[in-house]
């Protein structure tokens, strides 16, 4: 098993896939600190403790490319018709997408600490230009609210990771996966929702499961709940997707 998990990073390592969602993150990252930082109208006035703001600027679209990372990496074998020959060497149908449920959430964990702290160094060189000077290092600012930032993304991320994983091995086909995800948060979450007025249902749907954990308040679950439920949607689409994906034919 460890060997395949091995094998899973050695795809991402060789791949383009994983460079090019952390550079997009960057330039992401970048943008929010700098519209958190210049557009200020009816915000507070920015001080060496508005790092924590800064750093979750980006981590609910973090959440989101955890996911997408994934659906890729499960869908994408089927896309490439990799997958054929990565049954013939490990028959195991299952513990190749079991090897799959663990590299790509920690992949998307390992993504997000990596955009955070990136982001949490561009913050702080900022302030400093402006005057402030922050400290990465004060126990003050890695408190609280630095903790639930980098708690609740990270939980996110893994979690995501895993519904990636298991909504592609439920649907196979890697661009049917992204349109049907696409819709059902537009669509299903976002519109239907909205014209039902029905936020008491909504908020025990995926996305919303999702959003506790990495923008709590409002009418959300705590995230307590939100990281169980998320947790319930993950497994739950993880053991469906490697059933059907033990138990269909891959051509």
């Amino acid at each position: 098993m460890i060997c395949l998990i091995r094998a899973e990073f050695t795809k991402l390592a060789t791949t383009r896939l994983i460079y090019g969602m952390a550079a997009g993150m960057a330039a992401f990252a970048v943008l929010t600190v700098a519209a958190n930082i210049l557009d200020r109208q009816g915000a507070p006035p920015l001080s060496t403790y508005s790092l924590p703001m800064l750093v979750a600027g980006p981590v609910t679209l973090l959440s989101g490319a955890a996911l997408l990372l994934g659906i890729l990496g499960m869908a994408g074998e089927f896309r490439h018709q990799t997958v054929t020959q990565t049954f013939l060497v490990t028959p195991d149908r299952g513990r190749v997408v079991a090897a799959k449920l663990v590299a790509y959430p920690l992949a998307g964990i390992a993504l997000t600490l990596t955009i955070l702290a990136f982001t949490a160094a561009v913050a702080a060189g900022w302030l400093a230009a402006t005057g402030l000077r922050p400290s990465l290092l004060d126990a003050r600012l890695l408190a609280l609210p630095m903790g639930h930032v980098l708690l609740g993304a990270v939980l996110a991320a893994g979690l995501c990771g895993l519904v990636g994983v298991g909504v592609a091995a439920l649907v196979r086909n890697q661009v049917a996966a992204l349109v049907g995800v696409a819709v059902w948060v537009l669509l299903v979450e976002g519109l239907l929702m909205s014209l039902l007025h029905a936020p008491s249902m909504a908020r025990w749907l995926p996305s919303a499961a999702a959003a506790a954990l990495t923008n709590p308040g409002g009418g959300q679950l705590s995230r307590v709940a939100g990281s169980l439920l998320l947790a319930g949607y993950a497994l739950a689409l993880a053991l469906a997707g490697t059933r059907l994906v033990v138990r269909r034919d891959i051509t």
